[in-house]
């Protein structure tokens, strides 16, 4: 049954290719937290993720870094059919508003300096049906994130189904992210790196240090 849906929705995702391709940094806006971008589904294939891996309403994840173009449009990171791992305009998602999960500052950059140096890895269609790890022969969206993340983060996915590959549902339920509602930012308390979950609606934040004291950038 797995590899029987695994292969629709690799077989959808090879023939809808398209996506847009090496989009250039122009700079990193300043005093910008780095937040993890999960997708409701926009697609058969989506729909078919989502339901095969416990409906929770996810079936994408990308990475904002804060980066934008050289006109000042932001850019995110993401995994796509037919493109890979690449630089993509945000406002190519159109109208579709991801719920964001907002990180610690250390956090942060440690998942953004991973992320970023997986750019150019090809998109692994075998990788929505057999768990895998690593980056050899490519990655999707949910394995690049998550392998990404730094341990502090990992341990509050909860385990999934070894029968098949890490998935935005997963991540979702380790954040406590759920559609349509309100973001998550995830604040450190400690120097340990343990992190705690709050919710608030709109809220630009950046993890903050020792103290555990997050920025309001925008409400």
């Amino acid at each position: 049954i797995v590899m029987g849906i695994g292969a629709t929705v690799a077989g959808l995702a090879a023939a809808r290719g398209q996506g847009w391709s090496g989009a250039e940094v122009g700079w990193v806006r300043p005093a910008c937290g780095v937040s993890i971008l999960l997708w409701q589904p926009a697609s058969i294939e989506g729909r078919i993720i989502d339901a095969a891996t416990g409906r929770i309403g996810f079936s994408h994840v990308a990475l904002d870094a804060c980066e934008v173009d050289s006109q000042g449009f932001p850019l995110v990171i993401d995994c796509r059919p037919a493109v890979g791992v690449d630089r993509v305009p945000l406002n190519e998602y159109g109208e579709r508003k991801p719920t964001r999960v907002w990180l610690p500052l250390m956090a942060g950059r440690e998942l953004y300096g991973c992320v970023r140096g997986r750019i150019g890895l090809p998109y692994d269609a075998l990788g929505l049906v057999l768990p895998k790890t690593g980056p050899v022969g490519g990655v999707v969206c949910s394995q690049l994130v998550f392998e990404c993340m730094p341990q502090s983060l990992r341990k509050k996915v909860p385990p999934w189904p070894p029968s098949r590959p890490v998935a935005p549902n997963d991540l979702a339920r380790g954040f406590g992210a759920v559609p349509g509602g309100e973001d998550i930012v995830l604040q450190r308390r400690r120097v340990d790196e343990q992190v705690d979950v709050d919710r608030r609606s709109g809220c630009r934040c950046v993890g903050a240090g020792q103290h555990g004291q997050g920025r309001n950038l925008e409400r």
